[in-house]
């Protein structure tokens, strides 16, 4: 599996990602995401298999980039990758998560969550302010009604935040019933990532 960016930098500010400290620097083209596949399958012992877009960057505010990449890695004549071995993961752009919907209904969706009420998520996720819990949730079920096949829901742990027993329960019932899986990642406390890059330039 290979896990490649859409993004120089992100704009989205989540609270607890370095990458949000860069802002959005700027998009990768299609043919600069289509790169990195290329590189992965030169220099790995096998063809890569599964690709996710979860590296640096909001790949849904690259949207016709990303897109047109999904397409050639999935083409017969480009990559040959069967659709479902390509997941897009995105912080919740609603009007953008719908339009793949539409456009790549094949395509595996993963939602970076984070929180389970739409309260504590528009503190620690900005992007959130903009797009209700009930309509990102509405239209990661038409996604997965499309496809036929489970959503990723990705849900970093932030101690005496999100991972309390009562968060837990509320987590619960919003994902009961839904066809999805959870995946709880484990908060690793960084540097900003411009802090990093100045550090490295004295080097």
């Amino acid at each position: 599996t290979l896990c490649v960016s859409s993004q120089v930098g992100c704009k989205m500010g989540c609270k607890f990602c370095a990458t949000g400290t860069l802002g959005e620097l700027g998009n990768l083209t299609s043919g600069e995401i289509l790169e990195q596949l290329i590189h992965a399958n030169r220099i790995n012992d096998v063809p890569i298999r599964n690709v996710v877009f979860m590296g640096m960057g909001e790949p849904l505010n690259n949207y016709n980039n990303v897109v047109d990449a999904v397409r050639m890695m999935t083409s017969v004549r480009g990559f040959g990758l069967g659709f479902k071995h390509v997941t897009v993961s995105t912080v919740g752009v609603v009007p953008r998560m719908e339009q793949l919907t539409v456009d790549l209904p094949q395509i595996s969706m993963a939602l970076s969550l984070h929180a389970p009420t739409q309260e504590l998520r528009a503190e620690i996720v900005p992007a959130a302010r903009g797009w209700k819990m009930d309509r990102l949730m509405a239209a990661l079920d038409e996604h997965v009604k499309v496809t036929g096949r489970a959503a990723l829901i990705q849900y970093i742990l932030l101690a005496g935040l999100n991972d309390t027993e009562a968060m837990g329960e509320v987590l619960a019932k919003l994902l009961h019933g839904r066809r999805v899986k959870l995946n709880l990642i484990p908060y690793n406390p960084v540097q900003s990532l411009s802090t990093i890059v100045q550090m490295l330039a004295v080097f």
